[in-house]
């Protein structure tokens, strides 16, 4: 687990820059360390301590929260559940037909009016927040299909099992959603929920307990 997590944050890391995979700052280290993880007479703490100044070295945590805070493509979901997940120690185990769902809705008949009630003044002021990481959550294919144009109260309020709501969803975060303090979904709360998977992910790369 502890290799795994190594890797984890180096390819997260890798998901939020401009560099390809075969510059130093990932290879190079790569290979280095695999070279000591065969080694019996090397412990894993060293490797680990390797990483860590590593990533400290070469990055910098403002550096990669800025990057998270632009950042609008889907693999980090994944990253913010697991450490989400974990955080809370929740088996994270996600099926083949998992879906990207958006708690705001990208498009839809009411797409209009659940943009006023979010807060958002403008088409370009949506597209600008709604891939936003805070309003991405994972969830269950069929349920994703089934209310992904819905309103937040309605996604809130009922069950997986009606295929109609996040209510026990297998994914930790929707369920947490159930729980949410008002039935409104605006932008101010992407906003919040995008600067909770910053700091997340931030602490997870940089290992930070």
């Amino acid at each position: 687990l502890d290799i795994c997590e190594i890797l984890l944050r180096l390819f997260t890391v890798l998901a939020l820059s401009d560099s390809g995979y075969s510059c130093a700052k990932f290879k190079s280290c790569l290979f280095a360390d695999n070279i000591k993880l065969v080694d019996k007479n090397i412990p894993i703490e060293i490797i680990k301590n390797n990483f860590n100044q590593h990533i400290s070295r070469n990055w910098t945590e403002d550096g990669i929260k800025e990057s998270i805070i632009e950042y609008d493509k889907n693999l980090l979901v994944f990253i913010n559940e697991y450490i989400f997940s974990k955080s809370k120690s929740v088996i994270f185990n996600f099926a083949e037909n998992v879906n990207i769902e958006h708690i705001m809705p990208e498009s839809g008949r009411n797409i209009a009016t659940i943009r006023t009630d979010g807060g958002i003044s403008s088409k370009e002021e949506f597209n600008g927040i709604v891939n936003k990481l805070g309003n991405k959550i994972l969830l269950e294919e069929d349920i994703n299909k089934s209310i992904g144009r819905d309103w937040f109260k309605t996604k809130i309020q009922n069950s997986i099992k009606d295929k109609s709501g996040y209510k026990d969803s297998r994914y930790a975060i929707a369920r947490a959603m159930t729980e949410y303090p008002t039935d409104t979904w605006t932008k101010d709360d992407i906003d919040k929920a995008t600067n909770k998977a910053v700091e997340r992910i931030v602490k997870f790369i940089f290992n930070v307990q």
